[in-house]
């Protein structure tokens, strides 16, 4: 999503292709719509966030540049990142907070270092379209624009104020290993632990 990891849709050769501009409804029919990139390979472009059939699977991460458990995670994100590139699977990281500005969620990708197509989900179409609800959470796709895992990146945050030293889960990891390779099983969903995303004003 991520020198990062991390829709129905890492960075690498396969990532051109799946940030191709949307064609003939394909956001439609995903039932999403395209997003605009703000910064990754693709910058510029409204591109659908869930293309199908081309690459094994997308992450979507929710963020918010001023999420203290979201920031935390930024190593754990470049590492999976590099695996993402390996395996061909793209990664969007989400902008959830209206108020973000793109210049403000390029800085943030920058001043974290992490990899992946930005965009800005000022609308929550996405958040709405998995129902997200903290700030990280993740959401992992199949080629098919299944969605196949909603949760936490690991468990490394049990609660709010808590931190543990060592992490024995890694849902996110597992998710994107069993959906690109078909090897071992997704995990069960485990509810995300960090900032709220706040419902829109009406």
């Amino acid at each position: 999503m991520i020198g990062i990891l991390f829709s129905r849709c890492c960075a690498g050769g396969l990532l051109g292709l799946l940030l191709t501009p949307v064609v003939g409804g394909c956001g439609e029919r995903a039932g999403v719509g395209p997003v605009e990139v703000v910064r990754g390979e693709g910058a510029g472009s409204w591109v659908d966030p869930l293309p199908v059939n081309r690459g094994p699977a997308t992450v979507w991460v929710f963020l918010t540049v001023d999420c203290p458990i979201a920031n935390a995670y930024a190593p754990e994100l470049r590492e999976i990142g590099g695996r993402c590139r390996d395996l061909g699977v793209g990664v969007f990281l989400v902008h959830v907070d209206p108020g973000v500005t793109a210049e403000d969620a390029v800085a943030h990708a920058r001043r974290y270092a992490l990899e992946g197509s930005v965009v800005l989900d000022g609308e929550h179409r996405l958040v709405a379209h998995v129902g997200a609800t903290r700030t990280p959470e993740a959401a992992v796709f199949d080629s098919a624009g299944e969605l196949r895992y909603l949760g936490r990146i690991d468990d490394r945050f049990p609660a709010l104020g808590a931190r543990r030293a060592t992490v024995s889960r890694h849902e996110l990891r597992e998710a994107i290993e069993a959906v690109a390779t078909g090897a071992g099983a997704v995990p069960p969903a485990a509810p995300a632990v960090g900032c709220e995303i706040e419902e829109l004003a009406p």
